[in-house]
Parts: C-alpha cells; sequence; structure tokens
C-alpha cells in the first residue's frame, strides 16, 4: 500500500480539484486530500486506488474507490453541492 499526499498527485487532477473547490468558494489548504493503492483482492490484475478527503475545520471525511477511469473528482464535487463537508 502506497500513500501520496495531494501534491503528488498528477497536475491534472490537482487543477480539477483546485476548479472544483473555486467554484464553491473553497481553499485547497481546507482539505487534507491523500490516496492508497491498493491490490486488488481475488488475484485480479491492477489495483483500486482510494482517495481520503477531509475537511480540517470540522474533522468530516469521505473515501472515494476510483481506477484510472473512475470520477471521483465528479463524486466529490457532488458530496460539497450536497453540503456533507460543511459545519
Amino acid at each position: 500500500m502506497t500513500a501520496h499526499d495531494f501534491t503528488e498527485f498528477s497536475w491534472d487532477e490537482q487543477e480539477d480539484v483546485k476548479a472544483v473547490l473555486a467554484s464553491r468558494g473553497l481553499d485547497l489548504r481546507e482539505f487534507k486530500i491523500a490516496d492508497d493503492d491498493n491490490s486488488r483482492s481475488g488475484g485480479r490484475k491492477g489495483a483500486i486506488r482510494q482517495i481520503s478527503i477531509t475537511r480540517i475545520t470540522n474533522g468530516k471525511m469521505a473515501i472515494y474507490d476510483t481506477d484510472h477511469f473512475a470520477p471521483w473528482i465528479t463524486d466529490f464535487d457532488e458530496a460539497l453541492a450536497a453540503g456533507y463537508f460543511d459545519d
């Protein structure tokens, strides 16, 4: 299992997340974002990537399972729109 801080994400992922947050009037510094790569169980090839996002001010956290093509950023945006990370 390998953990990566948000600063180690690809530049396009970083820019997409920053754009989502800016569109909601939020700042990246309000969140801790990291990922873990875990081997798939059952002998399947590939990996499942889990993105964990925590709002620093209130400790609310969500984990998004993703792979190379999964829309975790869209899921995060929808959670923000629904008020999941609000106080």
